[in-house]
């Protein structure tokens, strides 16, 4: 399977959305994403897990304004979160004994992806995950441009 240029459901992981909070590394191409679910192109998934996690402090002191921006978006309407349930509890411990290098956070994150039925699962965490590739029917990539390169322009002013 190549990688989706456009689908339905993607699955941004923490460092996803610190990034883009914070203006950092990923942010013009997690913009993409942020755009295209704001017009309804996609359908953003996040886990509840999200709001202890992604809090605007990516490999610095706490953010406070950060953080901020990234509770405001993960209740957009635009971002579907799910629950941490036994059942996805128990998915991310098959993951983890699956692929020994995602733990805790991470395979939580990744099987609330698969139960979600995301078509992309984006992080820059390369120590956890193997990209590109695909994973339980998920594409695992490094973030990239919503709709294929040159569709937006990408600049650090978005």
């Amino acid at each position: 399977m190549a990688r989706p240029d456009r689908p339905q459901s993607a699955y941004l992981d923490a460092c996803c959305y610190i990034d883009w909070a914070e203006g950092k590394l990923s942010c013009p191409e997690v913009e993409t994403w942020l755009q295209a679910a704001r017009k309804r192109e996609v359908q953003l998934i996040a886990s509840t897990v999200m709001f202890a996690e992604a809090r605007g402090h990516n490999n610095g002191p706490h953010d406070a304004a950060a953080e901020q921006r990234i509770r405001t978006l993960l209740q957009e309407p635009y971002v579907s979160l799910v629950d941490t349930t036994r059942r996805i509890g128990l998915l991310a411990r098959d993951i983890s004994v699956d692929r020994p290098r995602v733990k805790g956070m991470d395979a939580i994150h990744m099987a609330t992806a698969i139960y979600a039925d995301a078509a992309v699962f984006l992080s820059r965490d390369l120590r956890a995950f193997v990209v590109p590739e695909q994973y339980r029917g998920v594409w695992v990539e490094d973030p990239y441009e919503y709709g294929g390169e040159g569709l937006f322009p990408l600049s650090p002013n978005l």
